[in-house]
């Protein structure tokens, strides 16, 4: 199972100059441009804000249930899935670890990365949407596990 976490921009470069029959793509973006750009038929394109607390724009249950349709159809033996949003930072990295999660993989791979910080909003309701059980507690740990991530590159930068 290949899931990949990119920036709209970067996952367009990549891919523009290669075979993407075999590639699924989940977009996530705050914008309705440049999200078509993106070269590839098998797409699912999100319009949600990057927030972590619930307003008008931001990732709910709805948004939620189009994803779990949308990896559900996926042959994740024979296809890549490429998660992306705007800057490939939250939201992106979010979605990928709930989807690593359901499928039993290395979800902390995501989590450990300094380089991403997934949106807390976005994995709570996705993991609810998997019947994934997120305890407060579970969640809190996640995060920690991720500052730490970034704390320590931050300490290794200034050496």
């Amino acid at each position: 199972m290949e899931v990949k976490v990119s920036s709209i921009k970067g996952a367009q470069e990549e891919l523009k100059n290669c075979n993407t029959e075999n590639i699924k793509l989940i977009i996530a973006s705050s914008y309705e441009k440049n999200v078509d750009s993106v070269k590839n038929e098998n797409k699912l394109i999100l319009h949600f804000d990057d927030v972590t607390s619930v307003r008008t724009k931001s990732f709910n249950k709805s948004i939620a249930k189009q994803i779990n349709t949308f990896i559900n159809q996926i042959d994740f033996n024979k296809e890549k899935l490429y998660v992306c949003c705007d800057s490939g930072v939250s939201r992106s990295s979010a979605i990928a670890a709930a989807i690593l999660r359901k499928y039993k993989q290395d979800e902390n791979a995501i989590w450990k990365n300094y380089n991403f910080q997934p949106n807390v909003l976005v994995y709570r309701i996705l993991c609810d949407e998997l019947n994934l059980r997120n305890y407060p507690m579970r969640l809190q740990h996640k995060v920690n596990i991720n500052r730490k991530a970034l704390k320590r590159k931050i300490a290794e930068s200034k050496l």
